[in-house]
This record gives C-alpha cells, sequence and structure tokens, in this order.
C-alpha cells in the first residue's frame, strides 16, 4: 500500500515555521522536488513523488502534515 503525506492548510503556518518541511524531505535533498510551494506559499505535495517515509510529519511544529495510506 502506497503512503502519502498530506497537508492541513487550517494549521500551516509557512511563514512561521522555516519550511522544515522542504528543508528535511529525503527526496528534496536528493534533488526530487516532491514538496513545491505554491504562490500563496504553503507546501503543495507531489504525490507521485512523495515516498511517504513521514520525516516531514514529525518536523512540522504545527502538526500540519500527516500521512495517509493510498489504494493499491
Amino acid at each position: 500500500m502506497a503512503r502519502v503525506a498530506v497537508l492541513d492548510r487550517d494549521r500551516c503556518k509557512p511563514k512561521r515555521c522555516g519550511r522544515l518541511c522542504y528543508r528535511f524531505c529525503p527526496m528534496i535533498r536528493s534533488k526530487v522536488e516532491a514538496i513545491k510551494f505554491g504562490e500563496d506559499g504553503y507546501p503543495v505535495i507531489v504525490e507521485s513523488l512523495c515516498v511517504g517515509c513521514g520525516i516531514c510529519v514529525r518536523k512540522c511544529p504545527f502538526e500540519a502534515l500527516h500521512i495517509v495510506n493510498l489504494p493499491d
């Protein structure tokens, strides 16, 4: 079963967190843009590139990210 990170925009505070989800994402560190930022400053998870590792979930100080299981 595939896993992917999902953002709760109501909890996300992109101007106050230092973009920790982006900075600690192993895919970003591997030069794969699994997290992008929209014009409004909120992160956008690219489902096809997210590996569902959960590091962003643990790093988010506002608990705005969650891992969900995707159907096969």
